[in-house]
């Protein structure tokens, strides 16, 4: 077919609009591959990464609003599917605040300091998937 042709024939085809919301960028494999990433990384068993991720999520969750935090939960599927599944890891009261971390990290049997490595990963690994908006709420949400 002519150039000439395909045009003329694509011309006349009827335009199709489709009504519905708007494509969102989100996270590709969610979560779940997040968590797993996480615990390739920091060489630690998937519970923990679990547990150390989510309790990290529900500090977000917990300090920033509710629009904000649907931002990332709109971003990374499988959010609260998480955190509550950290919840029954760590077997604790789930933090509050970035200060409480240090007692998650201690009841997984992690170091202490282990928080910078999970926000740090966690940062990087949204960043780097063009997750620019997730990124400054959740560094927001982690400042102490």
């Amino acid at each position: 077919m002519k150039r000439r042709d395909f045009l003329r024939a694509a011309a006349a085809a009827p335009v199709v609009f489709l009504n519905g919301p708007p494509a969102a960028a989100q996270l590709p494999g969610g979560i779940d591959e997040l968590v797993r990433e996480l615990g390739f990384a920091l060489e630690i068993p998937l519970n923990k990464a679990v547990g150390g991720a989510g309790a990290l999520l529900n500090v977000a969750r917990e300090r920033l609003s509710e629009s904000e935090f649907a931002q990332i939960s709109a971003f990374i599927s499988g959010v609260e599917r998480l955190i509550q599944q950290a919840s029954n890891v760590v077997k604790t009261a789930m933090p509050k605040s970035i200060g409480d971390m240090p007692a998650v990290m201690e009841k997984l049997g992690l170091p202490t300091e282990s928080t910078n490595k999970f926000s740090d990963f966690i940062l990087e690994y949204l960043r780097e998937r063009g997750g620019r908006k997730p990124v400054g709420l959740l560094q927001k949400a982690w400042k102490s």
